[in-house]
């Protein structure tokens, strides 16, 4: 039990591929299954043939705390022992049946992988679209800020212009008043109500450029406003998306998860069929060979009896012949 013991240990050791540093000694996975199996067979025998070794068990184990892995190889061995029964107690149809619901699940599965497929294309075309549409707001926003600066540029000038025309003309009212100065007051009269005139223009002028460029500012904040609703909507669009998408694939992973389990245990049992189909045709070969063996007994025992009857009857024979002879020879 002791050296089972430790076998288990190895084994659940080497069954871990992070103890990569703990496990230099000890040897191949193979080599150790093999080792184990042996061992179980052994104790298995052992328990068998002494019948008293359960109670002593039971006593020793009564006094002191049952090792956790002797707790866990007793489990392991009632589950193998169930499942062995069960599998000898499972009939045709249920193996039929299982295959079915084994075939039903692959196909579930190949379905689940074939959603996730569509979702994904879905989820790449829905984000062109969505980096489309951003980049077409972007050029609208850009050309709509050229136009603000191209109108802030064209009203300096004009600006700049009127000034530079301004002074000019007062350059030119200033040369005329040295020839007269009637002419020059009359001059000076009208170029101020000209003045006056440019200037309410240039006024009425800045007040509509400045109302256009509020409209525009006012437009631009809408296309903003509107751009920032957009976006917020796309992204929860997009969260709901990856939301359902991670709850998929949490499913596909459990199947995943599922199957893996299954496959493991139908490797299992595949295997326990073989070793038992292995044992069965051993003792077969032996039951033959003890059959031959008892038939080759029976015909060198029927041989020998044979010649041993023949040897009787030839002796027999002799003596009958000696016995007529002497007669003769007494007459």
């Amino acid at each position: 039990l002791t050296e089972q013991a430790v076998l288990e240990q190895q084994y659940e050791s080497i069954s871990h591929p992070g103890n990569q540093e703990s496990n230099r000694g000890l040897p191949d996975f193979e080599t150790l299954d093999d080792e184990l199996r042996h061992s179980s067979r052994v104790v298995a025998r052992m328990l068998l043939e002494d019948h008293g070794i359960v109670d002593k068990v039971e006593a020793a184990m009564g006094q002191c705390e049952r090792d956790p892995s002797m707790v866990k190889f007793l489990a392991t061995f009632n589950e193998l022992k169930h499942q062995t029964y069960q599998k000898m107690s499972t009939s045709v149809e249920e193996e039929k049946s299982k295959e079915d619901f084994y075939l039903e699940v692959s196909a579930r599965e190949e379905k689940a992988s074939q959603m996730l497929r569509a979702l994904q294309k879905d989820l790449k075309g829905e984000k062109a679209e969505h980096e489309r549409e951003v980049g077409h707001l972007d050029e609208q926003v850009a050309k709509l800020r050229t136009e603000i600066e191209h109108i802030k540029s064209s009203t300096s000038v004009e600006i700049k212009n009127l000034e530079e025309s301004t002074r000019q003309r007062e350059d030119d009212d200033k040369k005329a008043w040295d020839s007269t100065e009637a002419d020059l007051t009359a001059e000076r009269e009208r170029l101020r109500k000209e003045l006056a005139a440019v200037s309410q223009r240039n006024r009425e002028t800045e007040e509509a450029l400045r109302k256009k460029k509020i409209k525009n500012e006012q437009e631009v904040e809408a296309w903003i406003y509107k751009y920032d609703t957009d976006v917020r909507e796309k992204v929860r669009h997009i969260q709901a998306i990856k939301k359902e998408y991670n709850e998929e694939k949490r499913q596909l992973s459990w199947y995943e998860e599922h199957f893996k389990r299954v496959e493991q245990e139908r490797a299992r049992v595949e295997q326990e069929q073989r070793r038992i189909a292995e044992e069965k045709a051993k003792e077969e070969a032996q039951r033959a060979m003890l059959d031959g063996a008892a038939s080759t007994i029976q015909r060198i025992f029927r041989g020998k009896v044979a010649r041993r009857e023949l040897e009787k009857a030839k002796k027999g024979k002799g003596k009958k012949g000696k016995g007529g002879k002497g007669k003769g020879k007494k007459k």
